[in-house]
């Protein structure tokens, strides 16, 4: 294969500096935070994006994270409920939980997800297993036949 770039060319010194080029795994996502009834502190936040960080282990292809904090009107008072609707290849994954602080509401649906892309990556893991051990078969039947 023959090349026709001139690497002294002014040209493409500059693409190659400006070239940037990531995985998938180095890739960020997008956390979208949305509150109703509730103020969105820095603390909050970083909260949100810290718990949301700690999921992204169990699906690293995730697109997108959209977080909803609402405030509860009900009989209790300061009830919080935390929504995170987390977009990933395949079907999404939706969990909702109801707590006294919106951080421990978070933290509750945050385990939630977690356990859920857990299990999911489990399944997935070992639905591969299974094609990888019945592949090997196969293909040494064809080729001794």
């Amino acid at each position: 294969m023959h090349m026709n770039i001139n690497l002294t060319s002014p040209h493409h010194s500059q693409a190659a500096r400006k070239l940037k080029i990531t995985t998938w795994k180095e890739e960020s996502m997008d956390i979208l935070i949305r509150s109703e009834g509730i103020e969105l502190t820095e603390r909050l936040r970083e909260a949100v994006n810290r718990k949301i960080g700690r999921v992204r282990r169990y699906a690293p292809r995730a697109m997108r994270a959209r977080v909803q904090l609402n405030r509860v009107n009900s009989n209790l008072p300061h009830q919080f409920r935390a929504r995170i609707h987390y977009e990933i290849p395949g079907n999404d994954v939706v969990a909702e939980h109801t707590a006294h602080d919106p951080i421990a509401a978070v933290d509750l649906v945050t385990d939630k997800i977690e356990r859920r892309l857990r299990r999911r990556k489990t399944a997935r893991l070992a639905r591969r297993v299974r094609i990888d051990r019945t592949a090997p078969d196969r293909w040494h039947a064809l080729t001794c036949a």
